[in-house]
């Protein structure tokens, strides 16, 4: 059978380092790769698959790196049988390499990594580190930020040198012929054993004001289908958590859909690069999306409430749709093995509360429910929408096995196998609000004027076409014009419409937009193109 190629990660003390061999190389070949790698004069060490120094990887002639249970991508833990292994070694002036040289992290990453975090308390003598637990519980905040637990990482005795965020694998693997007890330890990836999550990458979802959720909401409330949209806006700094993360949502952009009043599916798009495209001139993003599940209490202007601890928060599918989501949106990270861990892209789910009131929850996944959804291994049950399933090996297929611990009725700690599997055990969530002092990216239009139909709604009041631009255009006087196109909607149609697309020369109005200089804006109507579209505005409103 044809080698092949296998990368491997090898975390030291001194930093990582990655060695690259074919996997039908024998394992004494892997120890001289990495010995080269960290410019060492001996193999005087140790390589584990794990750091607590088990599953040793032993230096054979005869074994190979298949043999050995390795695959691409692995990471092993290398530890010194000799104090000096490493003086005079090219590596002691690399401690840095351990992280991706390419890896460029979000702005805010960024500033937030320098940034110690430290809470400085009155009366107290001594501040208090941002990953503290009793901080956080006295200030209830539920989930410590993804920065304050990098920092809980890099604190002790170690400062750091093995704080390299890995990514778990849970791929499926073709089940080896043969001596199938053996290749099961030999060559098989071990079970995983799924944790909650203690930290998350956002903790806060912000509407910059009520009349975005509201413009999405009126679909349901005029037909009563179920609606889905993506977020678009910001990731900001969130002071009510110790160096967190809020993601500002400054418009819901609908996609095409197929959706009834129990039964909604989102489409592709053939406008979304440039939508993106539009959202990237303003200084936004993709940074969520949102979904309804509304059910009406008749008669009464409420909405039933059916989400909860007594039955589901998210169900299995949606879980599995949201970790898709995460997966398309990584968040790149230096300290990751691959240069990027989790993501910061999250789900708000519309539903009723428990006062029977219209309710917004956010949530994200787990990372390691990430995994389990990339590596196709998670599937939603058939009839409980609380419960989903990891998939079982197959004579074709090896799948890894997925354990989980809860409490019995006894109060004991109990190991179980995922099948089934609570789907809360992999949800982290967090608050959705709206300040209290609105701010507004694009318009929020007042008295009788009326928002341009956002796209894609199939509903005749909804029309989006040249005659509706036109009639929405015609309610603003010429010194309104930076009102009227503060639009994502408006944009979007102006970019591609049929009769006149403007694409190409929408460049200085985005800037317009952002900066919210009316100068500007009416200086780009002077010139041909919107004069143009101003003589076509009006000999469709005449007619």
């Amino acid at each position: 059978m044809a080698s092949k190629p296998v990368t491997l990660a090898i975390q030291s003390q001194e930093g990582q380092k990655r060695v690259s061999l074919p996997d039908t190389s024998r394992t004494d070949e892997l120890f001289t790769k990495v010995k080269d790698a960290f410019g060492l004069k001996s193999n005087q060490f140790s390589l584990y698959k794990k750091q607590n120094k088990t599953s040793e990887i032993a230096s054979s002639r005869t074994t190979t790196v298949k043999g050995a249970g390795l695959s691409h991508g692995d990471r092993l833990f290398m530890f010194p049988k000799t104090q000096n292994l490493f003086e005079n070694s090219n590596s002691s002036s690399e401690k840095d390499s351990k992280v991706p040289k390419d890896v460029i992290e979000d702005d805010l990453d960024q500033e937030l990594a320098k940034i110690d975090g430290k809470i400085y308390q009155k009366g107290s003598q001594y501040p208090t580190d941002p990953f503290d637990a009793a901080y956080l519980q006295e200030q209830n905040i539920k989930f410590m930020s993804f920065h304050s637990y990098i920092k809980k990482l890099s604190a002790g005795m170690s400062k750091g040198k093995f704080t390299s965020l890995r990514n778990i694998s849970c791929k499926k693997q073709p089940t080896p012929a043969g001596n199938e007890r053996l290749c099961k330890f030999a060559s098989l990836p071990s079970a995983i054993t799924l944790a909650r999550q203690s930290w998350r990458h956002v903790d806060a979802i912000v509407f910059e004001n009520p009349q975005i959720v509201e413009r999405f909401l009126g679909f349901w409330r005029q037909c009563g289908n179920q609606r889905g949209g993506w977020l678009y806006g910001r990731y900001e700094q969130y002071p009510e958590v110790p160096l967190g993360i809020k993601a500002v949502v400054c418009a819901i952009y609908e996609p095409p859909q197929e959706s009834s009043r129990d039964h909604l599916k989102l489409l592709s798009d053939p406008k979304e690069e440039l939508v993106d495209e539009i959202a990237a001139q303003l200084g936004l993003r993709k940074v969520g999306w949102i979904f309804t599940d509304l059910v009406p209490l008749p008669g009464s202007g409420m909405v039933k409430s059916h989400r909860g601890a007594d039955t589901h928060f998210l169900s299995a599918q949606e879980i599995i749709t949201a970790a898709a989501h995460q997966n398309l949106n990584p968040n790149k990270c230096k300290q990751a093995d691959e240069g990027v861990f989790g993501s910061k892209f999250v789900t708000i789910c519309v539903s009723g509360n428990k006062d029977n009131e219209v309710h917004m929850e956010g949530y994200q996944v787990s990372n390691q429910c990430m995994a389990l959804v990339r590596d196709g291994i998670l599937v939603p049950t058939k009839d409980a929408p609380e419960l989903a399933y990891v998939v079982e090996s197959t004579k074709e297929e090896y799948v890894p096995d997925v354990f989980f611990k809860e409490k019995d009725e006894y109060g004991n700690e109990i190991t179980k196998i995922g099948r089934p599997l609570p789907v809360e055990y992999l949800l982290v969530d967090m608050p959705v609000s709206s300040p209290i002092t609105p701010v507004s990216t694009f318009s929020v239009l007042k008295g009788d004027k009326k928002h341009f139909p956002v796209e894609n709604r199939m509903l005749e009041s909804s029309l989006q076409d040249f005659n509706s631009f036109a009639q929405y255009m015609n309610q603003f006087r010429s010194a309104e014009f930076l009102l009227a196109i503060s639009d994502i909607h408006v944009l979007v149609f102006m970019a591609q419409n049929e009769i006149m697309p403007m694409r190409e020369v929408l460049g200085p109005l985005y800037e317009a937009i952002k900066f919210k200089d009316e100068n500007a804006a009416r200086e780009w109507t002077y010139f041909e193109h919107w004069e143009n579209m101003k003589a076509l505005i009006q000999a469709t409103t005449m007619n």
